[in-house]
């Protein structure tokens, strides 16, 4: 009898749940114009033009499946709200993702990156509804600066080294 075979299912389950990739991950969004938004216990939110990096955690069970969860909420293919960044997918547009593998929980210290940013403006609460951080959501006008950021946290030496990092995809709304 070999190994896989003697595993209970549950052995079974956490064995795959374990090799599912993890991390963190930065969503870079697109608001075409300003508006106003009703995001959960948050209450109404006035969205000014321009863009967004929301920043999240891919540590669950499915690692990097929320990313595509997400990506289905914007498309429309998924209505549950179950995250504040569910209630601005559907009126913007995602313009690309960056996901960041790495057994660490770094979503905090890349947001507290993020909003030390003389550049990016934090929209106060959202995101950090379970953590200390200001916010997990950061606006600009230009998506440069967003990039800029994103992109040079992944190098960061004090997150960790990376050991893989990966511009996942560029999804484009339907």
């Amino acid at each position: 009898m070999n190994r896989s075979n003697s595993l209970s299912r549950s052995q079974k389950r956490t064995k795959a749940q374990s090799d599912v990739a993890k991390g963190a991950y930065v969503l870079l969004l697109w608001l075409n114009s300003a508006k106003d938004v009703t995001v959960g216990k948050l209450g109404t939110i006035a969205f000014a033009r321009g863009f967004y990096a929301y920043v999240g955690s891919a540590m669950g069970l499915s690692g990097f499946k929320r990313v595509r969860r997400h990506l289905d909420v914007a498309t429309g293919r998924r209505k549950t709200q179950k995250w504040h960044v569910d209630y601005l997918l559907p009126v913007s547009e995602v313009i690309k993702t960056v996901e960041i593998i790495t057994q660490e929980r770094i979503e905090c210290r890349i947001a507290d990156s993020l909003w030390k940013n003389p550049s990016l403006a934090a929209i106060k609460g959202f995101g950090s509804s379970d953590c200390r951080c200001c916010s997990h959501l950061f606006y600009s006008r230009r998506l440069n600066d967003l990039e800029d950021a994103a992109q040079g946290l992944i190098y960061e030496p004090r997150l960790e080294k990376p050991n893989k990092s990966v511009t996942a995809e560029v999804a484009k709304r339907v």
